[in-house]
């Protein structure tokens, strides 16, 4: 009898084993068969969680996938998440809080499979963000910049409209040391830098922006809700500890800063919309068609300000640089108006020279109390109302295709992905920057077959104005194959260097550079010179004309005068009328072409 108790009493025990054991499998089961039902792992969201297009992510680090495939299989990696969560591994619930919080409210019963566990770092890190409002923000183009020509973006996150410095930036770039803008440009278009997503305070960015690089910011607040901006605080976190491939052209900061909002706001298409290149201007403009912009706020930089003082508000000039650089007194016969914008522009000079650690800080201190001291003698406020500039929303878009009819009877068709020469119509872009990747033009003169006449790799032209306290120099590359006056085709190289004068409206340039053109049976080569003047004054109207003069080998010598004018027909389309007079081969040859050009 007490054998058959025993033996009964362990069937009741591997009969409830079993059925716990049973009820286990079933609830996971009962978890995969929801997934697979309602094919959660097709969901586009999942996807954009991963930051998946075309069939992989775009996310390049391991860490931030939890199946071996993860970066090539949203199904593996959907199965893995949900895995790791109902076993408390790899730290799933902390690492990807918006992995798990979409998961909870796509799967009904997975609330309740989930070990659930303390997650301070995440909750400190929420903590201090505290964000209720997001903004786009715009670093306009660094003149003398390569990397940095095409401006930058990235995002202000903050808890209040009235404390946007003390508010934090989230910011995605490359990892890098180096500080030649060549070479990082060289890299970054091979894709040879990690790109990282970092968090840092505001005030440090508008330190490097406006006051180190001198460089106007355009704000713009963006019309996220709360639960909107929540999902991109968290996955910007899920994003901290992990990179990308690098590309300057394309997956950039901009491109990156797309797929943060992209998740924010899960109706948005926006990185689709970029396949070739990624210009920052144009992700800023992409988000007009989504009403997302609510206000546009322009910040100018110091340098803005002391040319404003300088240009503007000086009315004598002639005591000012010995003031600022050899510390003179207020000469006595100035205006108080005078005075006070002498001693305004000299605050604003100092710090810029301590900004770029040109002065040292204990006399950069010194000096600076001197001048607070000396300024508050007066008692008139200033009030320096700088005009802000065309909003980089009303420009022009960075691709262009043109078509030229010449009154010689010949035609052209240019196509170039980005970005702005000295033809275009200047509002919204720096003007004196100008730069073009990959410019094709094709040509049909008459009686003959449509030939390549020139394809641009890479030209860069950097006219960046000097006055008495700035003096950059003026500087250009050229790289091209090109037919050669029409005669034959050449490898083309020209590097030129120069000063440039003027204001926001109007500068004169003087370049002396070299032609190089190359192919294996035939070198040209030249030393010359061109002087040219450009100015926006009118509106939508833009003027301008150069004379250059090279001295070839060969005994070639080449004279050429060219006038242009450019005129806004709306903001993608303008109509460009050119008189060139070249002297190359034939006296006064000359032409005359209309063109129109539409960008997109």
């Amino acid at each position: 009898m007490q054998n058959i108790c025993n033996f009964f009493n362990r069937k009741s025990k591997y009969l409830l084993l079993a059925f716990l054991f049973s009820s286990s499998c079933y609830s996971s089961s009962d978890i995969s068969l929801y997934v697979e039902q309602n094919k959660l792992y097709e969901n586009p969201y999942w996807a954009k969680l991963l930051h998946y297009r075309d069939g992989s992510s775009e996310i390049d680090s391991d860490n931030f996938f939890i199946a071996k495939e993860g970066k090539t299989n949203l199904k593996k990696e959907l199965f893995e998440t949900i895995d790791s969560l109902e076993k408390g591994q790899n730290n799933v619930l902390c690492r990807f809080p918006l992995r798990v919080k979409w998961l909870k409210q796509n799967i009904p019963s997975l609330e309740n499979k989930i070990i659930n566990y303390e997650c301070s770092e995440l909750n400190e890190y929420l903590s201090l963000i505290d964000a209720k409002y997001v903004t786009m923000v715009f670093p306009t183009a660094h003149i003398n910049s390569p990397a940095s020509m095409y401006g930058h973006t990235f995002l202000r996150v903050s808890s209040s409209k009235d404390t946007a410095l003390i508010s934090n930036a989230i910011n995605y770039a490359a990892k890098t040391n180096d500080t030649n803008g060549l070479i990082f440009a060289y890299k970054g278009l091979f894709g040879e830098y990690e790109g990282r997503y970092s968090i840092l305070p505001y005030y440090e960015k508008i330190k490097e922006y406006n006051n180190l690089e001198q460089r106007d910011i355009w704000e713009y607040d963006l019309d996220l809700n709360e639960e909107e901006v929540n999902r991109l605080v968290l996955h910007t976190f899920e994003l901290k500890d992990s990179y990308s491939d690098y590309y300057f052209f394309k997956e950039n900061c901009s491109y990156n800063i797309l797929w943060l909002l992209e998740v924010a706001r899960d109706d948005l298409d926006l990185v689709s919309k970029f396949t070739f290149k990624t210009v920052p201007l144009d992700s800023i403009k992409i988000l007009k068609p989504y009403n997302l912009i609510k206000e546009s706020k322009y910040r100018h930089s110091s340098m803005k300000k002391m040319k404003h003082i300088l240009e503007d508000k000086i009315e004598n000039k002639e005591f000012l640089e010995s003031f600022v650089n050899e510390n003179k007194e207020l000469n006595e016969n100035l205006s108080v108006d005078d005075k006070i914008s002498y001693l305004d522009f000299k605050i604003s000079y100092l710090q810029y020279q301590r900004a770029n650690n040109k002065i040292e800080k204990k006399e950069y201190i010194k000096k600076y109390l001197e001048l607070l001291k000396q300024r508050s003698t007066y008692s008139v406020v200033s009030d320096y109302e700088i005009k802000a500039p065309i909003n980089p929303l009303d420009s022009h878009d960075s691709a262009r295709i043109s078509f030229y009819y010449d009154l010689s009877d010949s035609f052209e068709l240019s196509l170039k992905p980005v970005y702005n020469d000295i033809y275009d119509i200047s509002d919204g872009y720096l003007q004196g920057a100008y730069i073009n990747f990959f410019d094709l033009n094709l040509k049909k003169q008459k009686d003959e077959n449509i030939k390549l006449d020139r394809f641009t790799i890479l030209k860069i032209k950097s006219l960046a104005p000097r006055d008495m306290f700035f003096k950059p120099i003026s500087w250009g590359i050229d790289l091209a194959y090109e037919h050669f006056k029409d005669q034959s085709d050449y490898f083309k190289i020209k590097p030129e260097a120069g000063i440039s004068y003027g204001t926001s409206k109007d500068f004169i340039y003087l370049m002396f550079g070299s032609n190089v053109y190359y192919k294996q049976s035939d070198q040209l080569f030249s030393l010359g010179s061109s002087l040219g003047f450009v100015t926006n004054r009118f509106d939508n109207i833009k003027l301008g004309l150069e004379y250059s003069y090279d001295k070839y080998n060969k005994g070639l010598e080449n004279n050429q005068f060219e006038l242009f004018s450019t005129y806004k027909l709306d903001i993608n389309t303008s109509l460009t009328l050119k008189y060139i007079n070249d002297d190359l081969y034939k006296q006064n040859d000359e032409k005359v072409k209309v063109g129109i050009s539409y960008y997109f």
